[in-house]
């Protein structure tokens, strides 16, 4: 499979935010957000083995992994990452984060899966159809939207109210490192929005949750 770079930080984002873990960035992505902050990983990296992956996991003696990308769910190697990764005794848990616009099947124990679609914002269509399966196929699921303006939080309150019985709780809400924007401000910004929407905040568990690594100067 398609590797990008491997590192050890925090969890900077999401549900699990600072938890030590060991990164595995996939080196490939066709989605093409605009404001994407890791466009170096759409086609970048080298060919590993899966098991030189999974030895680079153990050498880190890291309990927590985190596959990200780029985009790690077109490795067509990425079950089986899952698979080897989740039977080792020192990993506790086995984090992938999607975008969720290519919908696969993984190994389910010790999985935490991250659906993060992707906004107006971005430039790219809402993957309704392959996120409302992932729903549909998956427990232990965080979803986190990342958003800049209304017309975001318009378009994800639509669909958090049409599926409902579908929502994990809490739902992480992200705002977007924009390059005419201080993310502070952006920050303030989406704040004030979230709270103008009463219905969403009595309806749905909502964390407003920054990326916390990029604020202290992490990868």
């Amino acid at each position: 499979m398609r590797i990008c770079e491997v590192f050890e930080s925090i969890q900077g984002e999401g549900l699990t935010v600072g938890t030590p873990s060991f990164f595995i960035r996939t080196g490939r992505c066709s989605v093409g957000c605009l404001f994407c902050d890791t466009k170096y990983s759409w086609s970048s990296g080298r060919e590993l083995r899966v098991d030189e992956v999974v030895d680079l996991v153990v050498s880190s003696g890291l309990p927590e992994v985190v596959i990200t990308g780029g985009e790690p769910f077109e490795e067509e190697e990425l079950p089986d990452l899952v698979e080897l990764l989740t039977s080792l005794p020192s990993v506790r848990r086995v984090t992938v984060e999607t975008c969720s616009y290519i919908f696969r099947e993984l190994p389910k124990d010790k999985l935490h899966l991250v659906l993060s679609p992707k906004p107006p914002t971005m430039g790219v269509e809402f993957p309704l159809e392959a996120l409302l399966k992932f729903l549909e196929s998956y427990k232990d699921v965080e979803l986190k939207y990342t958003l800049y303006d209304e017309r975001d939080l318009d378009l994800f309150e639509g669909f958090l109210f049409s599926n409902s019985n579908l929502i994990p709780q809490p739902v992480v809400l992200q705002p977007i490192h924009h390059p005419k924007e201080e993310y502070a401000e952006t920050f303030k910004r989406v704040w004030d929005m979230v709270r103008r929407r009463e219905r969403l905040l009595k309806s749905f568990e909502v964390r407003l949750i920054p990326q916390v690594h990029k604020l202290l100067g992490m990868r």
